[in-house]
């Protein structure tokens, strides 16, 4: 697995897709959540899908158990159907696998294109960064047929 092509990928991603949009503290908060260490844990426990286009990684998305968790596409690619393709590659996963129930984290950006893919919110909430700020978020699932 490229470890720091995945890394470039989801920190370009945040920088572009979140400043703005959450203050710098919630920036911060997401970059140390997709750490190293993390993205590896996570491969080797579940199953983690890169896309590539001219041999850079355009996407990426894994899955744990019955949750998703880390979907990045680089914004020069977003709205083309590369979100799609790896939310279906990994539910397909969660199907063979006997997972009814899908669930996720949904940053504020992201709320929308989960919705259209039949993800429900079950809960709007909250982590506390540095300085007293906010990161706010949406816990979401899909039941799968």
């Amino acid at each position: 697995m490229d470890l720091s092509g995945l890394r470039e990928l989801i920190y370009k991603t945040i920088d572009a897709c979140y400043s703005g949009i959450y203050c710098a503290e919630a920036v911060k908060f997401f970059k140390d959540w997709h750490c190293d260490e993390k993205i590896l844990k996570n491969a080797k426990e579940g199953y983690t899908i890169v896309v590539e286009k001219n041999n850079q990684i355009i996407g990426t998305g894994t899955i744990v158990g019955d949750e998703i968790m880390r979907v990045f596409v680089n914004p020069a690619f977003q709205k083309r159907g590369v979100g799609k393709l790896i939310m279906r590659r990994l539910e397909q996963k969660a199907v063979s696998a006997g997972i009814e129930v899908l669930k996720l984290d949904a940053s504020l950006p992201s709320k929308r294109f989960y919705e259209l893919l039949g993800y429900v919110l079950l809960e709007e909430t909250f982590v506390e960064v540095e300085n007293n700020k906010r990161l706010d978020y949406y816990k979401m699932q899909k039941t799968l047929s």
